[in-house]
Order: structure tokens, then sequence, then C-alpha cells
């Protein structure tokens, strides 16, 4: 199959297959792997992830406060698998679940987890992914999943419903399936 760039995709991140995420989970430092995680399993936004301090770590979940968030609207409970929980325990810092290297009382910079990725990527001969691709990954594989879009637009913090959709892509294949259901009935 061919690797599309993100420009060929209409600006859309690519969608990482098991075995590239297998791949640069392998690669990276474990901090990076752990955030790489948290992002598949949560559809966090990479800014979200970032501001997560140690005491938004729960017992079975991870608190999203409403400052942390794009718009600013709610504060969000997400539920996360305990092993995931038991990672992010072991590398929170003092202040932050992912802090900074340079400076132990702030996160660690988007641009610095950009930076690992994007090298991590170009190494491995992954095109086109970005840390968007994870939020992506996670609204579409759950809408494949026949998870209602209401449910996934309230996991994501999304306000609007277009949002989510915006996320969501359809092939011609999927199209046709879904017609053809009523085929017989007419």
């Amino acid at each position: 199959m061919e690797l599309l760039m993100k420009s060929q995709r209409h600006g859309k991140s690519k969608i990482l297959s098991q075995q590239e995420y297998q791949q640069l989970v392998e690669v990276v430092p474990h901090k990076y792997a752990v955030l790489l995680r948290l992002l598949m399993v949560s559809g966090f936004r990479i800014s979200e992830c970032l501001s997560l301090r140690t005491e938004d770590l729960m017992e079975a979940s991870v608190l999203v406060r409403k400052c942390s968030t794009k718009g600013r609207r709610s504060t969000r409970e997400v539920p996360l698998p305990s092993d995931l929980m038991q990672d992010l325990h072991s590398i929170a810092g003092d202040a932050y679940i992912f802090e900074s290297r340079h400076k132990s009382d702030q996160p660690l910079t988007r641009q610095s987890a950009d930076y690992i990725f994007r090298n991590a990527c170009k190494d491995l001969g992954i095109e086109g992914f970005s840390l968007h691709g994870t939020r992506r990954f996670f609204i579409h594989t759950l809408h494949h999943k026949n998870v209602p879009l209401k449910v996934i637009q309230t996991a994501v913090g999304h306000s609007e419903m277009r949002s989510t959709a915006a996320y969501i892509d359809v092939t011609e294949t999927q199209v046709e399936r879904a017609v053809s259901q009523l085929w017989a009935m007419v």
C-alpha cells in the first residue's frame, strides 16, 4: 500500500497502522512511547496531554481540566487502561506528567514532542504522520466500531458534531455496503 503525504490527504495526518505504531513505540524513549499510547487511546489533543498535571491522575482515569482544553468549555474525566495508568504514574514528575528535561516545573513542549516523533518517523520511513493523527485514529476507529457519534463527540470534547465528523473518512466500499442493505427491500 502506498503511503500518502499529509498534503495529499488534504491536510489530514496519516493514521498509523498497527505495525507502524509498534515500530514507533520501540524506537522512541519510554516517556514518548507512553505519550503516544495515551494519545492513541484517549483522543486527546497533544496540548491537552502535555498540560496534564500529576495531580490530574486519578485511580483509573485522568482529568482534563477546562483550562487545558481548546475551547476552555468543560473539564472531563477520561478512563484509561490500568497498565497505562501505571506507566503514567511511573513517569510523572512533581508538577506535570510529561515534564520538560530542562525545567522540571514546566511541561514538555509540543515542539519537543514533535521533534522526537518526526525524527523517529523519518528514520522508520513513515511519511505523513503527525501527533494529531492519533486524534484522527481515535475518532475514526471508534466510529468504524459503531460507537455512536455523540459518544465520540463527548469523549474528545467537541461542542459541535460536525467537528467530530470531519475526522471520519469514508470509502466507496463502505458507501456501497451501506446502500446495498436497502436493495433487497425494494
